[in-house]
């Protein structure tokens, strides 16, 4: 029965994978088609420290801004956006409050013209902030706040106070954000949610989940909180993209709610791959020299060592899904994760889990991610605290013991 059964399984898998690879392939195209990168180079003749804000714009009026990205100080930036003519403009944001103000240093991309799309990718959208000779600045901009253009670009979502009910958050929107992650992101659940109104005098508790996976598996957790000392935020994407790019959007809307809330204290609960994810928020936050206001980073059976099945994917796959190209263990992204240590002052608490429930996997696991890639060197090297439970991928999610460890790391390092 046992054979019988596997081959069943097995079966199965194969006549499912063939549709979603087949629903993959048309999203990506469709992704491919529309969604375009545009990256460059800012440079200073203004100061040698600064914050930096990059805007994408529809025309010099500003009429349309879409998009902008935070740097601290010079450096590369990246903004994916439809495939057009697109106009880049830059800052010095001197007092880091988002806005531009008509005395801060700015500069040009294209001096002021517009950047067309070249194939596959645009290169070369590079700025000197400070240059002399530059156009005027788009008088549209001044002293607006520009994360209320982020809010209403594309309906990504920043601190929208949202339903963990609502379908969007639901198991089944979870696997499509693995295997139709555009269809996902046009959906419009894409983004950093509030289960209720922000509260000055509350703490942000801040979950983030794994791949093919959904906010709802952190409904237990949740409901345990201290509603008296902590507010639940939660964060929804498309996990079959990049993690370079899901990395990037998580430091994004952190950064962006900082600077409309100030608080003072956020803690971060990631679980599976949303700690690879939020690890690679935290690396940025690292490289800017920002987000001291982040408390802790708990993890929960995460594959610091990556998932080594992905590879499979990636060669044998006929479309490979996106965020397999970095999940895999030698992969860039899996690689040097560890290359820029956290914060300083952050505690990681690592938590795994060890109870094999699958007939499906071998070796010494949760039933899902093995233990040797739980337990990455790099990754203990760096955790605060370690600690194992006798629990699958999933349940650990689930479990009193684990629940009343996770609030009290929370309460250990709340300040």
């Amino acid at each position: 029965m046992r054979l019988a059964a596997r081959t069943c399984l097995i079966l199965t898998l194969l006549i499912f994978a063939g549709c979603a690879f087949s629903k993959l392939g048309e999203d990506l195209a469709r992704m491919e088609d529309q969604v375009h990168l545009f990256t460059g180079f800012v440079s200073s003749e203004a100061l040698e420290l600064h914050s930096t804000v990059i805007v994408a714009m529809d025309d010099s009026d500003a009429n349309n801004v879409i998009s902008f990205r935070m740097l601290s100080g010079e450096g590369v930036f990246e903004i994916r956006r439809t495939r057009q003519d697109s106009w880049f403009f830059a800052f010095a944001d001197l007092n880091k409050d988002l806005r531009f103000q008509a005395d801060e240093p700015y500069g040009w991309a294209a001096n002021g013209g517009a950047v067309a799309p070249t194939i596959p990718e645009t290169h070369g959208v590079d700025i000197t902030i400070g240059a002399p000779g530059q156009p005027a600045f788009p008088e549209k901009l001044v002293d607006e706040p520009l994360e209320f253009h982020l809010r209403n670009y594309a309906r990504t979502h920043i601190g929208s106070v949202s339903s963990m009910d609502d379908p969007l958050f639901s198991t089944a929107q979870g696997k499509k954000g693995l295997w139709q992650p555009f269809a996902f992101w046009e959906d419009g659940g894409t983004g950093l949610h509030f289960a209720q109104p922000f509260d000055k005098d509350k703490i942000p508790v801040v979950f983030i989940h794994g791949i093919n996976a959904s906010p709802q598996d952190f409904v237990t957790m949740i409901d345990a909180l201290d509603t008296s000392r902590y507010q639940a935020w939660f964060v929804s994407y498309p996990s079959g993209l990049r993690l370079s790019w899901l990395a990037r959007g998580v430091y994004q809307f952190l950064e962006v709610l900082h600077h409309q809330y100030e608080f003072d204290d956020l803690h971060i609960v990631a679980h599976s791959m949303g700690g690879l994810v939020s690890r690679g928020a935290l690396n940025i936050c690292s490289q800017n020299r920002s987000c001291d206001y982040v408390a802790s980073f708990t993890t929960i059976s995460t594959p610091w060592d990556g998932v080594a099945s992905a590879a499979s994917g990636v060669k044998w796959a006929p479309t490979v899904v996106p965020v397999w190209n970095d999940l895999y263990p030698q992969s860039e992204y899996v690689s040097t994760l560890f290359d820029t240590p956290l914060p300083d002052g952050l505690p990681h608490y690592l938590i795994f889990g060890f109870r094999q429930e699958s007939f499906l996997s071998s070796g010494s696991s949760d039933g899902v991610i093995e233990l040797s890639s739980q337990l990455r060197d790099s990754a203990q090297d760096g955790a605060t605290s370690i600690r194992g439970f006798d629990e699958g991928h999933v349940s650990i999610l689930h479990s009193d013991v684990v629940l009343e460890n996770v609030l009290g790391l929370l309460e250990q390092a709340s300040r």
